[in-house]
């Protein structure tokens, strides 16, 4: 929410406070003020003056010679603008003059003419252009033309104004107005206001003609006014700006003012071409099965029963607190204006806009509730400025349902101060409690042992005597609430070896140059359809957005997720890994809790870094074997790679990882199908099971002493058949030759098919390393481990010895 200084000060005495106390204040009173921005952002020495004279430049297509009056004198300023043109009234940056981003300006020579100042448009006054309409923000910025010339454009701009920038918490939706805002200031620095408690109707003779129907329960109010002879004039500057503080952007009269109002009184309101309202009928109901409708964006929305609309006996026109619809948009030709100010239920409202992904201003006021004291008094002062400035006038009495008064009371909440002061530990006196309370604007009545306090209905916040032990305690003042230490036995938790292993393996991976992210357990069942994980999704009750309804079943969308925006914000490439859980169910909803499965994510995408040495290329399967192998390594497993068959990764360029035949783990390459659909063109993914690597992983550390006598190496190439996997080779030669024996390590550095070998065979590459701690071997114990290996290959697979 942002507030500005300047409106404040219209209904409160600010005097002797600065921008910066003010917000000092504030925050200490729980209404956190973010940031101060002056809206002024650097200009000095600008002026208002008016184009007299407008020429081509002898020299250049695209600029113009102007002769500018800046107040009793003219100034010759060559300008590029496309909608310069004699009579503009605009800002003009005399010599000497300064802009924002540290631009000065001085009297400069364009193709042989001297240019003697310069005509500015918004953006080079720092303007935020995004809220102002597009006039506007192209080219110079035209300002009114009864503007006094040579006056200093700062004051006539409103630019000596500043914002706050306020991170409002929920609860507060009071303060999403300046009246909120007006009233918890005043209550803050004990000063009275002038906001006003109630705008009177409008005068009009006669009965309203606009009829409106109440047929659902969740508008309990509608209050409409019909004005006629609107003209549809430019908005003023003074309104224009101050929607421009607010961080609101400026579209034409009419919705400025209904755009004004709900910030000055928290109360949304929407118009209507009431030409376009069939038979003069306004009814508030529940969409029908089916029913579309074009809202201001130009969007075809398709709505559903649970949605409610604003509509006459033919058709919907908007979208109740939500948005407005097409069909009903005030434009240039519209003369008869019917004005709403209602109360929506704010769930509904919140319910609509989630599911038709829209955001607007008065949808996030309804959905926090809005004040029924204020429906009334926010259409009369729309009505009030209307008429002011678009020439209008009001048709009838605004038309009520249900026609008596609001029925809505303040809330009465029993209150005792002696309560209050043990809850808060601190004695505060019982007639700074009363006055805390006065200055909020609630009523105090005097009980048999407590008091009843009156809260009125702008501030829905307040239900139960907590929440006044809280408007007490922030308005007496935190600092004077005193700091005390909790005494109490801390001990020190025995340690859990499971975290010392995550501990241990996140600290490796970042070693060896993965980083770690933390991501939502919550997704969507759309985000995992490329993966098909196995169980149903466990939805949410209530999920805070449709991206994350369910929860996860599995860590691959979600570090792809990570992997794409990296991708796309020009970042070549990674390795990351997360340490996280995922939620499994056969079906839900069910009696038992989803098993809640830890696991370890990696994932390896787009290219490497590359260095002086080796070019960047893109990562591969062997780049996420070798840390798997390394993990496994420093966690003391002896693991296996057999093939797997994974349906989200690649057939080939896959494996299972397994410890004595069950599996702990698996990797590969992602299959293409499913890199498309997340975006990430080739990466390769690993997950362990972390709880099974939790009950191999071994604590103890063993070393081996440097080796002292050389090391032999064997290269054997046996062909085999082409299903045989080269790990049934490895294996084989560990079980004959033993662990503890002298060979030390079996890799598989070459496969070969082609001239010499037979069809339906390959020949594998075996490099074997002998070594003995105790003395050189001789090549007649090599040759005899060799033999013994090449045996079994033969018997086990029918391996032969390729020539």
């Amino acid at each position: 929410m942002r507030a500005s200084y300047k409106w404040l000060a219209e209904y409160l005495d600010l005097a002797g406070l600065s921008p910066a106390d003010l917000a000092d204040r504030l925050t200490s009173a729980g209404l956190a003020v973010d940031a101060v921005d002056p809206l002024n952002r650097g200009v000095e020495g600008v002026v208002i003056g008016k184009v007299l004279d407008v020429r081509p430049h002898p020299q250049a297509d695209r600029l113009k010679v102007c002769q500018v009056d800046v107040g009793g004198r003219q100034l010759e300023i060559v300008c590029g603008a496309p909608n310069v043109a004699p009579g503009l009234v605009v800002p003009v940056a005399l010599p000497g003059a300064k802009l924002p981003g540290g631009v000065e300006i001085r009297i400069a020579e364009f193709r042989g003419v001297s240019s003697h100042g310069m005509l500015c448009s918004a953006d080079e006054l720092g303007l935020e252009t995004r809220y102002l309409p597009k006039r506007d923000a192209e080219g110079l910025f035209v300002l009114p033309a009864d503007l006094p010339l040579g006056a200093d454009v700062v004051p006539h701009l409103h630019l000596d104004d500043v914002v706050f920038d306020l991170d409002l918490t929920p609860n507060r939706s009071d303060c999403l107005s300046i009246r909120g805002l007006v009233h918890e200031l005043s209550a803050i620095l004990r000063r009275p206001h002038r906001f006003p408690a109630s705008v009177a109707a409008p005068e009009a003779d006669g009965e309203s003609p606009l009829q409106v129907r109440l047929e659902t329960p969740r508008c309990p109010r509608y209050e409409a006014q019909l004005l006629d002879g609107a003209e549809i004039r430019e908005t003023p500057l003074w309104m224009k700006m101050r929607l421009l503080a607010m961080g609101v952007r400026s579209i034409d009269l009419v919705v400025d003012v209904t755009n004004y109002v709900m910030l000055e009184w928290g109360q949304p309101l929407h118009a209507f071409d009431a030409d376009a309202i069939a038979q003069g009928t306004i009814v508030v109901r529940q969409a029908r099965e089916g029913e579309r409708l074009v809202t201001l964006d130009g969007q075809e929305r398709a709505l559903t029963p649970d949605m409610m609309v604003i509509a006459d006996p033919e058709k919907a026109i908007g979208l109740a607190g939500v948005m407005g619809g097409e069909n009903s948009e005030i434009g240039p030709s519209t003369r008869r204006i019917a004005l709403e100010s209602a109360r929506f239920d704010g769930a509904s409202i919140r319910r609509t806009g989630q599911a038709l992904s829209l955001r607007s201003e008065a949808q996030q006021r309804f959905e926090k509730g809005v004040d029924p004291a204020a429906v009334s008094s926010a259409l009369h002062r729309a009505t009030e400025l209307l008429v002011q400035l678009a020439g209008s006038r009001p048709v009838g009495a605004p038309r009520r349902v249900p026609p008596q008064a609001d029925v809505s009371k303040p809330t009465v909440i029993s209150f005792s101060p002696h309560a209050c002061a043990r809850f808060l530990g601190v004695d505060v006196p019982e007639g700074e409690m009363r006055a805390c309370f006065e200055a909020l604007g609630f009523g105090v009545e005097h009980g048999e042992g407590a008091w009843h306090v009156e809260v009125p209905t702008r501030r829905p916040d307040i239900q139960a005597p907590a929440d006044l032990y809280e408007e007490v305690a922030r308005l007496y003042g935190y600092h004077h609430i005193p700091a005390t230490s909790m005494r109490l036995p801390v001990e020190a938790p025995e340690s859990s070896g499971h975290l010392m292993i995550v501990r241990k393996v996140r600290r490796a991976l970042v070693d060896w140059g993965l980083c770690e992210v933390r991501t939502y357990a919550l997704t969507s069942p759309e985000a995992e359809a490329p993966i098909a994980p196995s169980g149903v999704p466990v939805a949410l009750l209530r999920p805070m957005s449709d991206d994350r309804r369910v929860l996860r079943r599995h860590l691959l969308p979600s570090l792809a997720e990570v992997a794409r925006h990296n991708l796309a914000h020009q970042v070549p490439g990674g390795a990351i890994f997360e340490v996280g859980k995922m939620f499994l169910a056969s079906s839900w909803p069910q009696q038992a809790l989803p098993e809640e499965q830890q696991v370890l994510g990696m994932l390896w995408f787009g290219e490497t870094e590359g260095n002086p040495f080796e070019r960047p290329r893109p990562y591969d399967f062997y780049d996420a074997k070798g840390v798997c192998d390394a993990l496994l390594a420093r966690l003391g497993i002896r693991a296996a790679y057999q093939a797997s068959q994974h349906v989200y990764l690649h057939p080939g360029r896959q494996a299972s990882i397994e410890v004595n035949g069950a599996p702990v783990g698996f990797l590969g390459e992602l299959h293409p199908d499913v890199g498309e659909a997340y975006d990430v063109k080739r990466a390769v993914y690993a997950q362990f099971d972390l709880d099974r690597l939790f009950s191999l992983a071994s604590s103890d550390v063993r070393v081996r002493p440097i080796p002292r006598h050389p090391a032999s190496r064997r290269d054997l190439a046996v062909v085999v058949p082409s299903e045989l996997e080269s790990q049934a080779l490895i294996d084989s030669a560990w079980r004959t030759l033993g662990d503890g024996g002298d060979l030390r390590l079996v890799r598989v550095f070459d496969v070969y098919t082609g001239v010499g070998v037979p069809e339906g065979h390959k020949s594998l590459a075996v490099a074997l390393w002998f070594q003995s701690d105790e003395r050189t071997l001789t090549d007649a114990e090599i040759d005899q481990a060799v033999a013994a290996v090449l045996r079994a290959w033969e018997e086990a697979f029918g391996a032969k010895l390729r020539a």
